[in-house]
Order: structure tokens, then sequence, then C-alpha cells
């Protein structure tokens, strides 16, 4: 048998000392219990080290024990095992270690326009203004990525039994970005300050149904003279913190340095301006507010920079100046160079595009035979796929698809240009088709006059300005209107639709009158449940298809341009083009790696 494995490092008198006590001790007790050879041999080496496992000073003479063979196979062996060691180790980490989103890095962005008002007394007014008071101030309501109503201050919401009283409690821990605490005085002192006519605000109109009262620091009350369904939709402005304005008055709301400094509670903060030489702000720059009572945005700093037209941001972003633009004319995409860089996100926006009838200016219009015809002739596909199917989707109603309150049960007037001609029956007919000359509206208005002029329609295209836009709707100066709306993110669409509303002074353009629809709008505007709502709402869409009182054809998507660097962009919808930044908390540039168990 080979030799035992000693202990090399005691001396020699202890060792043989030692061998001798237990060799004896051994002998003994093999002779006793007839014990082999072999197994007296392992325990008077075990007797001398215990440790079954080679020490590191053994191991080093290893080789004193071994033959050249015996040596290099387990130089071989252990090699091996530590090769397994490694690639298995490299498996596990790479299947459980993950890249996740870290703090840090700068994001540029390139807007059209200069910021003036940075408040929310006036921001609504103007996109620059609201892009940068939507990240500066919070609201009691907002929209989230979907386009649909969640809260923000608000921490929960009471609603009276007739629909009258809306009682409001914020969450506690909200800060200003100055470090003092947001309460119910800072709400009621902004909409009493909206509500004051002296300040002029554009959102005076809307919060003239209520009446706000402080009932403790952390509750707010509105009391409606009547029922009013889409009452929440109208707390989406921001707060302002009443210990700044209180002393501002009126007249020095629009040139008071708050404008352009503001201390507000949302996710970013003011830090720093540059000023042209003719004194236009060039470049905006906001800090992350690492107090945000909801989550911490992981991009530090937002950089905004502006620009007098679509021409100039666009060199911009080709020089790589910023590396995104807060929209994009679809008629500038193809200007855009390195499109392979940049992510085109093609959100849903409830504004769409119709032709409106006035039947009091063309009696063939009166005839609802005539405009069936007229819708069954056209190809909306065919249209969109002409303009871009990638950022413009079809059309059936008064109601968006991506609203909650869309109806499928409407009724659709699919292309069938041979039904067409039949509903109508060799009628000559003669048409002036009104279009504002803008983005792609004459390629359009062309479409439509060719697709008219095929089941024996004559056309004439009638090109006005932007400038020209207002007073033809007030007058109602066109036969049919090509012309886009935008109905807001609640589906109450009263404004548009409502015998109340026609005239030169409403948003109803073909002059609609249904008494039907008329009294379905206001009960719709009464219920404060959902699906109390949708159902009216289903029925209004029915009506109103079935009347035809314009013809609806597509909605146009808002195109955001962002480097495909920044990740955590994940917004499917926009009500207003500042709700692009409703998930900005996630976005990220930086990311750290971590073991995911």
């Amino acid at each position: 048998m080979p030799a035992p494995v000693v202990p090399l490092n005691f001396p020699i008198k202890f060792w043989w000392q030692k061998i001798k006590a237990q060799a004896l001790s051994i002998f003994r007790y093999r002779n006793q219990n007839n014990i082999k050879q072999e197994d007296i041999d392992k325990r008077l080496v075990y007797s001398l080290s215990p440790r079954k496992l080679p020490t590191k000073n053994q191991l080093r003479h290893l080789n004193k024990f071994l033959n050249p063979r015996e040596f290099f196979i387990v130089k071989i062996c252990v090699a091996v095992v530590l090769v397994g060691l490694a690639y298995y180790g490299y498996i596990f980490i790479g299947g459980h270690l993950q890249a996740v989103p870290t703090q840090g890095g700068s994001y540029s962005e390139g807007l059209i326009g200069y910021p003036r008002a940075i408040n929310p007394l006036y921001s609504v007014s103007r996109d620059v203004d609201a892009d940068l008071s939507i990240l500066i101030y919070s609201r009691l309501y907002k929209y989230d990525s979907s386009g649909r109503l969640s809260p923000d201050l608000a921490d929960n919401l009471s609603i009276s039994e007739d629909g009258r009283e809306y009682t409001i409690h914020i969450k506690e821990n909200v800060l200003w970005h100055n470090g003092e605490r947001l309460t119910a005085d800072d709400i009621v002192f902004t909409v009493q300050t909206i509500q004051n006519s002296a300040f002029r605000s554009p959102l005076r109109s809307a919060l003239s149904i209520a009446v706000i009262e402080k009932i403790d620091d952390l509750t707010v009350k509105f009391k409606l003279n009547e029922p009013f369904s889409p009452f929440v939709d109208l707390l989406t402005f921001g707060i302002m913190p009443k210990r700044l304005w209180e002393g501002i008055t009126p007249d020095g709301a629009l040139i008071s340095d708050l404008n352009l400094k503001p201390v507000g509670s949302g996710p970013y903060r003011f830090k720093s301006l540059v000023r042209s030489s003719a004194g236009d702000i060039k470049e905006y720059v906001l800090e992350v507010n690492e107090s945000y009572y909801l989550d911490v945005p992981f991009i530090t700093n937002l950089n905004f920079k502006f620009y007098p037209n679509y021409e100039e941001a666009v060199k911009a972003l080709n020089s790589k100046q910023i590396s995104g633009i807060s929209y994009l004319p679809l008629d500038w995409k193809n200007e855009i160079l390195a499109q392979n860089s940049l992510n085109f996100f093609s959100l849903n926006q409830p504004r769409f595009v119709s032709l409106f009838f006035n039947q009091a200016k063309n009696q063939a219009l009166a005839n609802k035979d005539n405009r069936i015809a007229l819708a069954l002739a056209l190809d909306k596909q065919a249209i969109i796929n002409e303009i871009s199917k990638e950022f413009y989707q079809p059309v059936d109603g008064p109601i968006l698809q991506s609203n909650w309150a869309y109806s499928d049960t409407l009724i659709r007037y699919l292309y069938n240009p041979e039904e067409a001609k039949e509903k109508l029956s060799n009628r000559e007919i003669n048409i002036i088709l009104t279009v504002v000359d803008s983005g792609s509206n004459i390629l359009v208005a062309d479409k439509i006059k060719n697709y008219w002029e095929q089941i024996g329609v004559k056309v004439e295209l009638r090109i006005i300005s932007g400038d020209q836009s207002a007073e033809v709707i007030k007058n109602r100066d066109f036969e049919v209107l090509l012309y886009g709306q935008s109905i807001g993110g609640d589906p109450d669409i009263y404004a548009f639709w409502h015998s109340g509303q026609s005239g030169s002074s409403g948003f109803n353009l073909s002059d609609y009158k249904n008494l039907e629809v008329d009294k379905l709008l206001v009960e719709a505007r009464l219920i404060n449940s959902e699906e109390g709502r949708r159902e009216k709402y289903r029925q209004i869409q029915e009506i109103i298809t079935g009347d035809l009182p314009a013809i609806f054809l597509y909605s146009p998507s808002y195109i955001y341009v962002q480097s495909n660097k920044l990740k955590g962009f994940d917004g499917q919808s926009v009500i207003s083009p500042a709700d692009r930044f409703a998930g900005v908390s996630g976005w990220y540039l930086k990311t750290d790696r971590r073991l995911a168990w």
C-alpha cells in the first residue's frame, strides 16, 4: 500500500514518542479484536493527524509522495474542477445579473417657441409654458401615460349623493421646492386666484362652476351649483404656493420673477436659464427634486432649448445639439437624419379630422341619402395610407377608440362606390369643399375630391389660410368643411353636438340638432357612474353616426421624437402635448448591474 501522508511540521522526538505510544495501544487492541493490519495503519495515521483533508503545508509537499504521472493527473483534475466552477458561475451570474435603471444623466429636448409664464394661471395657453409647468408643479389630478385620469396630490375623493360636492383629501408628505409644506391653503388660494377675473386666467370659465372651501390643513371641498360628472377632469391645473404668490397683484402676475423662476412641488425644480443677447431664453435647465413625494425621477437634469421654428429644431437634432423634439409635424419626418438612432413615438390624442356638412348652405346636403353616398364614396384607409398609415388612425364616430366611452356598436360607412352611386339616383350635386391650408389638408382634400367625382359629384376646392378659418367658422361660411377638433380627455362632447352650441358662438360646426341627443348629453353630465355614462354615450354615438351630420375621417397621432439612448418611455396617449411627461419618473439614461434571485 502507498505510504501514508503524515504531518511534516512536528519535531522528530515528538513524532517518535507519539508513534510508539499509539502503536503499542493499537497492537494490543488488534490482538484483542482481531483487527487487520491495514486498518491499524489507517488508525495510526489518523491518530497523528485527525484531518481527512490535507493542509496547505501538506499540499506543498504533495509531489514528494506522488510519482510524476500521479501528480500530473491531480493537477489536471484540479484544473477541470476550477474551469467547471468558473463556467457554471458565469452561467448563473449571466442568468441572474440584470441591468436596472439608476439615477444620473441629462436629457436635452428642443421646443418651438419661448417660455413666458411658467405658472398655472396662464401656462395652459402656450405649449412651451405648459411643458415646463407640468414638470415643476403638482396638481390634484393628472393624466397618466395611457391618457386616463389619475390622482396626483389627491389622496382620496368623496362625492356627495347629489353629485354637487367633491371632498378631496391631499397627501401629507408634499413639500414645495423651497422645503415648506404644501397644504389646503395653497389649493384654495390657487383656485380663488384662477377664479378672480382680474387675473384673466384662461381657466376661469371652467372653474367658475364651483366654490372651494378649506375643511382642514389637508382637505378641501368643492361645491357645484349643479352636478357635473366631468368636474374632476377640470382639476388638472398646477397648484401654486400661497406664501410666494399672495402678495402679487393681477397687474404684476405676468411680470413676476416667479414666471421664469418658479417654485412648485413637482418632480423637477428650476435650476438655471440662459438668455440670448436679445433677451430671449435660449436654454432652460430643470434638476431632479430629491424630495418629490412620488417616485423620484432617474434623470438628474432636463435641458430645454428653444427654437423659432421646426426647421431650426430639426437642424439642432441632426447636429446632436439636442436629443429629442417635443413634437414633429409629419411633413418634417423625412428631414431627420440618422433615424435609426431615434425613437418616433406615435401617441394617441383626442383630436380628429372630419368633414362637417352645412345643410343650410347647400340644400343637397339636407338629403340624408346624399350624405350617406358621400360617406360610402370615401376609402378612408386609402387616404390614411397616402398620408401615413403609421401615424394616423381611422375614426368612425364622435368619440375616439382610445377613450373609455367608445362604443363599437356605432354605424360605420365602409367604402362602397357602387352603393354610393345608387344612393344618389342620378341626382346632380355640386359641392364647395373648404379646406385650411395646413399640413396635409390639401392632399386629403384632393383625394376626397377625386373620390366624390368618381360617383358623379362635382366638387370645387376652396382653400383658405389659418387666419381666415376663425371667421369662416364663426359665420358658418362653408358647405362642407375639412377641419380638426380636439375634444379633451373626458368623453363629454356636449360642446360639439348639443343644439345649444350651434351658431356663431359654439363648436357645433354642423349646427346639428337632435332632441334625443340633447337629452342624453345632459344626462351623461349628471351621472357619476362610469358605467352609466358609458351607456349614455353609446346611444349618443349610434344616433349621431346614424344622422350623419359629419363624416368622421381620421385621428392624427402626436409624433414625439427621442434619442434611443433614453429608455423607459411608455406613453400611449396624450390629452395635451405636455402629458408626454406623464411617466417621466421612469425615464433613464444610466443603468447598474445587479443580481436578481
